[in-house]
């Protein structure tokens, strides 16, 4: 007998597993047949880079479920053409397969950051603005093919996320696995470019020839690793001066100059001087492109070239670039930079900044390896102990002056941040970059105690070389201040000016020059600041190659960093949901007490486990707030289900007309197999069906064949016509709530009615045959508790051989 069950066991695990492998292999074959009815259309002078062929698409729930696809671009890029066909694939022959919207962010640089489910950014996060632009396609899963181009891309790596666009779960309706169509989502993606072919090799520093009937020309040249300006020189040759034409000039880094991407465009007349000079700040160690037309028309709206042959270099010329030291903590995305020291414990920065220079720390974010953490920047001017102490505030007095203090100057740094170059911060907190203007990362003045520290988090930084650019500017104001009666504060009007009339042994000056420091903190780590707010569970997902952070948020929070309560259910309702899942399975304490007092002791047994374990299982999958586990919830999970199964199979089994010898085989039998099933898939409709399936044939060929040699039914007229049925009902309606009703939003309601039915319809189910024809189906019999209980333990009568 026991190599008997060796046997099934092992024949039960080899069907399974082949069964499970050839889906696999079946679902692969399908996928790559659809697949080759795609064809790439290459289209005239452009190249294939880069295909990606079965990219399986899912919706989105975090950043796990996110698809990641890695294009890289040359350089001399005119034209990036990027392809996407998305479809899907019907994986059985259940319903049908509707066409999902399918979002494609692409970015130059890094992943993109996005917050597809709706959730506001924390507040530490660095504006959109500053970084580069996220490109958004919408696409359907219909099969059709959808183009995208950029012109003039950047060089090197870009990525791209890509899922299905993202739903309410709660408003989802609860599928079960093989009762409705199995579908899956699959990308086709390539890219193709095109080159410039016609650029010329010049020598930014020393200037060159160009002849009027080359033009339109393209021209680049490479910029050496310091950030000093270039005086750009072209003499331009065999000038038409009968002819009333003008040179236009675009100026870009890194790409090709387009119309709305440049650092520099200018308008210029080469018959008054054939040799056009002009000023511009180079990325450091960058290709330079320079695009040069002519044009009939004497545009306005362009500045004159004139205006670039800049003599006052001043704020670029006192730029000093100072490279920080990378402090590895050996952890994924987990680094720190710093200014170089020997200490091991600390890589903080203090830099000291004079109102007469710019200082500007460099450092460098490798692709790959670093861009899947955030990068937390962190910046304060470094004031006195009793500034700290006193919790300084500049506050308004006597209508609108300002009191400061002498030893607390009023002073404030401006700190720009820029990938590829550094820019000049202005004192209206801006950063000036040839001809972009864009707002600072921070401003740090001494007004008040608040304003002196700022913080900003990046998420997903952009590989490449990082500047971090300071600069003081002092209070400036020139003016008679009036001061306080014991001469300890001054007062400057907010507008700078002030007439109110003083004697000179209580006013001062301002201030033109200052000094200061700044104290800076940049470090790298997985997800926000290496956590989740508490709140959730810092994970890394993989894709092809590439790592990136995420947080997996619970307990009903979301957001980037699992801090967002806002659709957060109350503490009541969440203890409202938990009382309805597990009370509802006192139920079957009724199931229980009718099968004991029926006889059914191992039926009431499989009930009484049932109860535990899924009463168990739903205190321990709930919310955090109110979860209760008294062992790890995947243990609770597989009991619940498995004993759930059970129920149904020892239920059928009781209802059938077998020997005890049979009853108690297949009791055996059934254990195993259904134990194979819930941990090959739990969740599967098969997992269920089968079981129940093969029980109810036992149940009907059973009394097929007892009524075929007896001639009459076994149990009681009242067992088929009233308790059966009712039984039937509730069964039936309890799997239609189970397998169609249930959405995340009703779920607790519908799942405890679930639980009630099913424990109530056992009482309808089990027969009562093993007491007398008049006993009462709900009361135990009077002779029930006389019986001695010594009796389960008598020695058994079968002979023992000798």
């Amino acid at each position: 007998m026991r190599f008997l069950y060796c046997l099934l066991l092992y024949t039960i695990t080899v069907v399974i597993s082949v069964d499970h492998e050839a889906e696999e292999e079946s679902n692969r074959r399908r996928i790559i047949d659809q697949l080759t009815r795609t064809k790439t259309v290459l289209l005239d002078d452009y190249h294939l880079v880069t295909r990606h062929i079965a990219t399986e698409v899912n919706m989105y729930r975090n950043y796990r479920t996110v698809s990641v696809l890695f294009y890289s671009m040359n350089i001399d890029l005119t034209y990036a053409q990027f392809t996407f066909q998305s479809e899907e694939l019907h994986l059985n022959n259940i319903g049908s397969c509707s066409p999902q919207e399918v979002l494609i962010k692409l970015k130059h640089g890094s992943y993109p950051a996005v917050n597809p489910d709706g959730y506001d950014f924390p507040k530490d996060f660095i504006e959109p603005s500053l970084r580069e632009e996220v490109h958004t396609i919408d696409i359907l899963s219909d099969g059709r093919n959808r183009t995208y181009t950029i012109r003039y891309p950047k060089p090197g790596s870009w990525y791209a996320l890509v899922y299905i666009k993202w739903e309410d779960p709660r408003k989802q309706k609860v599928e079960q696995e093989g009762l409705v169509a199995d579908c899956r989502t699959i990308l086709y993606t390539d890219l193709q470019v095109k080159e410039e072919e016609k650029i010329r090799f010049v020598d930014c520093y020393s200037g060159f020839n160009l002849d009027q009937k080359d033009m339109p020309a393209t021209l680049k040249c490479m910029a050496t690793d310091k950030p000093d300006p270039i005086s750009l020189n072209i003499t331009f040759l065999d000038i038409d001066t009968s002819a009333d034409t003008y040179v236009t000039l675009r100026l870009q880094s890194l790409s090709l100059p387009s119309d709305d991407n440049y650092i520099i465009y200018c308008i210029y007349d080469p018959k008054i001087n054939n040799i056009l000079s002009v000023t511009f700040t180079p990325n450091p160690n960058a290709w330079h492109y320079i695009r040069v037309d002519q044009t009939r028309e004497n545009v306005t709206m362009v500045a004159n070239c004139e205006s670039y042959q800049r003599t006052d270099l001043s704020d670029a010329e006192n730029l000093t670039i100072l490279d920080l030291m990378r402090d590895d903590k050996g952890r994924f995305f987990t680094f720190d930079y710093g200014l170089p020291t020997t200490d091991l414990q600390d890589a903080t920065s203090v830099l000291n900044v004079t109102s007469s220079e710019i200082k500007s720390m460099r450092f460098k974010v490798n692709q790959f390896l670093d861009i899947g953490g955030s990068l937390s920047i962190e910046a304060s001017l470094l004031m006195s102990l009793k500034y700290y102490m006193g919790n300084y505030k500049r506050e308004s007095t006597k209508g609108d002056l300002l009191e400061f203090t002498e030893d607390n100057q009023f002073m404030k740094a401006v700190i720009c941040l820029n990938v590829g170059h550094a820019s000049v911060p202005l004192e209206s907190g801006h950063c000036k970059y040839n001809d972009r203007v864009t707002p600072a990362l921070f401003v740090l003045n001494s007004t008040d105690s608040e304003s002196v520290y700022s913080k900003s988090i990046i998420p997903f930084p952009e590989s490449g070389t990082w500047y971090l650019t300071f600069r003081l500017f002092c209070d400036s104001t020139v003016c008679p201040c009036p001061t306080s009666e014991d001469g300890t504060k001054y007062y400057v009007n907010s507008s700078g000016i002030t007439d109110v009339g003083l004697s000179s042994n209580k006013t001062r000056q301002g201030s033109s020059e200052c000094n200061a420091s700044v104290v800076v903190a940049l470090s790298s780590s997985s997800c926000v600041g290496g956590s989740c707010s508490n709140h959730g569970n810092c994970l890394l997902n993989t894709f092809g190659g590439m790592v990136m952070s995420f947080c997996s948020c619970s307990a009903g929070y979301g957001g980037w960093d699992c801090s967002d309560d806002s659709r957060m259910d109350s503490r009541a309702y969440m203890l409202l949901s938990i009382l309805l899942l597990t009370l509802s399975n006192l139920v079957f304490f009724f199931s229980i007490y009718v099968a004991t007092i029926r006889f059914y002791y191992t039926e009431a047994m499989m009930y009484a486990f049932t109860m535990l374990f899924s009463t168990f299982y739903h205190a321990c999958d709930a919310p955090s707030q109110v979860a209760y586990c008294i062992i790890r919830g995947n243990i609770l999970q597989f009991g619940d289900f498995y004993c759930g199964l059970m129920s149904f199979w020892v239920t059928l089994l009781a209802m059938s007309i077998v020997s005890d010898e049979l009853r108690s085989f297949c009791q055996l039998t059934g254990a195993i197999v259904v134990a194979l099933f819930t941990t090959w898939n739990m969740h599967s409709f098969v997992s269920f069906l089968l079981p129940v399936a093969i029980g109810a044939t036992v149940l009907l060929v059973s009394w097929y064949l007892d009524y075929r040699k007896t001639g009459i039914m076994r149990y009681p007229w009242s067992y088929y016509s009233k308790y059966m049925p009712i039984g039937i009902i509730l069964v039936s309606t309890g799997l239609i709530c189970y397998a169609f009703l249930q959405t995340e939003q009703n779920y607790k309601i519908v799942h405890s009615i679930w639980h009630m039915i099913i424990a109530f319809s056992v009482v309808f189910l089990l027969p009562d045959v093993k007491r007398g024809p008049n006993a009462n189906p709900f009361l135990p019999t009077p002779s029930y508790y006389t019986g001695k209980f010594s009796r389960y333990f008598r020695r058994s009568r079968t002979p023992i051989a000798e």
